[in-house]
């Protein structure tokens, strides 16, 4: 009757220890193991069925696949003193998940840090470029029409430039690089775009109305 009662009791604890000290990575998981708080060991980035202590031994598990960090869109000045409203967008992977977990702990604290990273990289690249430079990405010749066209043709105003914006987005990217490895923070930053350009009120409006005047001019000369 004891010898009963004795494996009853024994049986569900040695259920319950082989429950705590058995974890399962998957494939698309890295883990850290923390014992009182501090990590142990190496990063386990191998999917399958692992172990570790019960009750003393916790895992942390970290994204192993590409992330996106999606910023504010931020008005920020030019070279030649005009506003503009950059959206920027980023992919980013944990690339150390030991030093990830010591410097960033969870991908929130993460994004938030990549918040001031990216936006820093992306203001400084733009106070030292132009207008015309931000948003021209090729060298094409830009065709304007002048109020004196008397000869029916086309007159380019403009002197060709290359395009710039492939040059800025490489730039914050070595940038952001720059500092994530100099924090040591266990992240690498995959890609960095520009997805909106988009000028002030003030700028918007003066474009307009170039435009709409080209336009006219276009007109006036097939009514010629």
């Amino acid at each position: 009757m004891m010898k009963n009662k004795f494996i009853s009791f024994l049986l569900p604890l040695i259920i319950f220890l082989l429950v705590g000290s058995v974890y399962i990575v998957h494939e698309t998981q890295q883990a850290v193991i923390v014992q009182f708080g501090k990590p142990i060991g190496g990063v386990v980035d191998s999917a399958g069925l692992k172990f570790k202590l019960p009750f003393i031994q916790n895992v942390i598990r970290f994204d192993k696949r590409i992330l996106e960090w999606d910023g504010a869109a931020n008005e920020m000045p030019t070279k030649d003193n005009k506003y503009i409203f950059i959206d920027a967008f980023a992919r980013w992977r944990i690339s150390d998940a030991l030093e990830f977990y010591k410097s960033a702990k969870n991908e929130m604290l993460a994004q938030s840090r990549l918040d001031d990273i990216i936006d820093g990289a992306v203001r400084d690249e733009i106070a030292n470029r132009t207008m015309e430079e931000i948003v021209r990405s090729s060298n094409r010749e830009m065709i304007t029409y002048s109020d004196d066209d008397n000869t029916s043709k086309a007159e380019n105003i403009d002197s060709p430039k290359d395009g710039a914006r492939l040059i800025i987005i490489d730039n914050i990217l070595k940038d952001v690089s720059a500092r994530l490895l100099e924090l040591n923070m266990g992240i690498e930053i995959i890609d960095v775009q520009l997805k909106s350009i988009n000028y002030n009120n003030q700028v918007q409006t003066k474009q307009f109305n170039r435009m709409v005047s080209e336009q006219n001019m276009i007109a006036e000369k097939y009514r010629a």
